[in-house]
Protein backbone atom coordinates (compact mmCIF):
# COMPACT_ATOMS: atom_id res chain seq x y z
CA UNK A 1 0.00 0.00 0.00
CA UNK A 2 2.67 2.52 0.60
CA UNK A 3 4.11 2.10 -2.53
CA UNK A 4 0.63 3.52 -3.83
CA UNK A 5 1.69 6.63 -1.90
CA UNK A 6 5.17 7.19 -2.94
CA UNK A 7 4.66 7.28 -6.71
CA UNK A 8 1.61 9.99 -5.69
CA UNK A 9 4.69 12.06 -3.63
CA UNK A 10 7.84 11.47 -5.64
CA UNK A 11 5.83 14.43 -7.54
CA UNK A 12 6.13 16.95 -5.09
CA UNK A 13 9.19 15.93 -3.13
CA UNK A 14 12.91 17.17 -3.49
CA UNK A 15 13.68 13.82 -2.06
CA UNK A 16 11.77 10.89 -0.65
CA UNK A 17 13.02 8.92 1.98
CA UNK A 18 11.30 5.98 2.50
CA UNK A 19 12.08 1.70 1.95
CA UNK A 20 10.50 1.76 -1.15
CA UNK A 21 12.14 4.24 -3.42
CA UNK A 22 15.62 2.83 -3.65
CA UNK A 23 16.83 6.65 -2.85
CA UNK A 24 20.41 5.82 -1.31
CA UNK A 25 20.60 9.36 0.32
CA UNK A 26 19.76 9.05 4.11
CA UNK A 27 18.09 12.08 5.85
CA UNK A 28 19.66 13.22 8.73
CA UNK A 29 19.05 15.73 11.47
CA UNK A 30 22.27 17.61 10.39
CA UNK A 31 20.72 18.47 6.86
CA UNK A 32 17.28 18.49 7.73
CA UNK A 33 17.21 20.47 10.85
CA UNK A 34 20.49 21.34 12.00
CA UNK A 35 21.92 22.94 9.25
CA UNK A 36 19.81 22.84 6.61
CA UNK A 37 22.60 24.38 4.43
CA UNK A 38 21.98 25.46 1.00
CA UNK A 39 18.38 25.71 1.67
CA UNK A 40 15.47 28.35 1.82
CA UNK A 41 12.72 26.01 1.43
CA UNK A 42 10.42 25.83 4.73
CA UNK A 43 10.69 21.70 5.30
CA UNK A 44 7.68 19.20 5.94
CA UNK A 45 8.22 15.99 6.83
CA UNK A 46 5.83 12.82 7.50
CA UNK A 47 7.28 10.67 9.62
CA UNK A 48 5.03 7.13 9.83
CA UNK A 49 5.93 3.74 11.76
CA UNK A 50 6.03 1.15 9.09
CA UNK A 51 6.04 -1.21 12.45
CA UNK A 52 3.07 -0.06 13.97
CA UNK A 53 1.05 1.06 11.17
CA UNK A 54 -2.82 1.42 11.90
CA UNK A 55 -5.56 1.54 8.55
CA UNK A 56 -6.21 5.13 8.80
CA UNK A 57 -2.68 6.13 8.08
CA UNK A 58 -2.63 5.24 4.41
CA UNK A 59 -6.03 7.20 3.43
CA UNK A 60 -4.45 9.78 5.87
CA UNK A 61 -0.96 10.24 3.81
CA UNK A 62 -2.25 10.14 0.79
CA UNK A 63 -5.31 13.46 1.76
CA UNK A 64 -1.90 14.95 3.73
CA UNK A 65 0.68 14.47 0.01
CA UNK A 66 -2.80 15.63 -1.89
CA UNK A 67 -3.36 18.63 0.21
CA UNK A 68 0.59 19.74 0.10
CA UNK A 69 0.51 19.33 -3.61
CA UNK A 70 -2.26 20.86 -4.35
CA UNK A 71 -1.35 24.09 -1.83
CA UNK A 72 2.06 24.15 -1.74
CA UNK A 73 3.94 22.69 -4.68
CA UNK A 74 6.78 25.06 -5.09
CA UNK A 75 6.99 26.72 -1.52
CA UNK A 76 7.98 23.63 1.07
CA UNK A 77 10.52 20.61 0.28
CA UNK A 78 8.93 17.55 1.70
CA UNK A 79 10.22 14.26 2.74
CA UNK A 80 8.14 10.43 3.66
CA UNK A 81 10.00 9.30 5.97
CA UNK A 82 9.77 5.88 8.09
CA UNK A 83 10.89 6.30 11.84
CA UNK A 84 11.13 2.42 12.27
CA UNK A 85 14.37 3.13 9.78
CA UNK A 86 14.98 6.35 11.66
CA UNK A 87 15.16 6.10 14.85
CA UNK A 88 17.45 9.06 15.56
CA UNK A 89 13.98 11.19 14.73
CA UNK A 90 12.23 10.22 17.40
CA UNK A 91 14.11 12.09 20.09
CA UNK A 92 14.88 14.77 18.09
CA UNK A 93 11.31 15.75 17.23
CA UNK A 94 9.62 14.13 20.39
CA UNK A 95 7.52 12.05 17.96
CA UNK A 96 5.15 9.50 20.30
CA UNK A 97 2.54 8.48 17.70
CA UNK A 98 2.73 6.42 14.48
CA UNK A 99 2.28 9.40 12.36
CA UNK A 100 3.43 13.31 12.70
CA UNK A 101 3.62 16.01 10.68
CA UNK A 102 6.84 18.21 10.95
CA UNK A 103 6.99 21.90 10.05
CA UNK A 104 10.56 23.36 9.95
CA UNK A 105 11.00 27.11 9.37
CA UNK A 106 13.83 27.38 7.01
CA UNK A 107 15.51 30.98 6.13
CA UNK A 108 18.47 31.48 4.14
CA UNK A 109 20.09 27.85 4.81
CA UNK A 110 19.23 28.27 8.66
CA UNK A 111 16.23 26.36 11.14
CA UNK A 112 14.04 29.10 12.83
CA UNK A 113 12.13 26.14 14.72
CA UNK A 114 9.78 23.56 14.13
CA UNK A 115 6.17 22.33 14.80
CA UNK A 116 4.60 19.20 15.21
CA UNK A 117 1.42 17.91 14.12
CA UNK A 118 -0.47 14.85 15.91
CA UNK A 119 -3.64 13.35 15.50
CA UNK A 120 -3.77 13.09 12.08
CA UNK A 121 -5.92 10.64 11.52
CA UNK A 122 -9.07 12.82 13.82
CA UNK A 123 -11.26 14.28 11.32
CA UNK A 124 -10.04 12.65 7.79
CA UNK A 125 -13.84 11.66 6.86
CA UNK A 126 -14.63 15.85 6.44
CA UNK A 127 -12.32 16.54 3.69
CA UNK A 128 -12.45 20.18 3.22
CA UNK A 129 -12.02 20.65 6.98
CA UNK A 130 -9.32 18.49 7.86
CA UNK A 131 -7.99 20.69 4.31
CA UNK A 132 -8.81 23.88 5.80
CA UNK A 133 -7.51 23.12 9.46
CA UNK A 134 -4.22 21.54 7.81
CA UNK A 135 -3.33 24.28 5.54
CA UNK A 136 -4.16 26.98 8.30
CA UNK A 137 -1.47 25.17 10.50
CA UNK A 138 1.42 25.41 7.77
CA UNK A 139 -0.12 28.70 6.48
CA UNK A 140 0.46 30.05 10.57
CA UNK A 141 3.72 28.48 11.32
CA UNK A 142 5.61 28.72 8.28
CA UNK A 143 3.99 32.43 7.31
CA UNK A 144 3.33 31.28 3.63
CA UNK A 145 -0.13 30.89 1.90
CA UNK A 146 -1.81 27.70 0.22
CA UNK A 147 -2.15 28.41 -3.36
CA UNK A 148 -6.03 27.02 -3.48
Amino acid sequence: MFSKIIACFTGICALCITPFTGIHAEPTLENLYINPEGKTLPEIIIFYDSANSNPENTPTINLIINILRNNYQSKIHTYLIDINRHPEFISAFNLSTTLNLVLIRISDGASFGYEKITNLTDGIDDIPSYTQMLTEKIDNFLSIRAQN
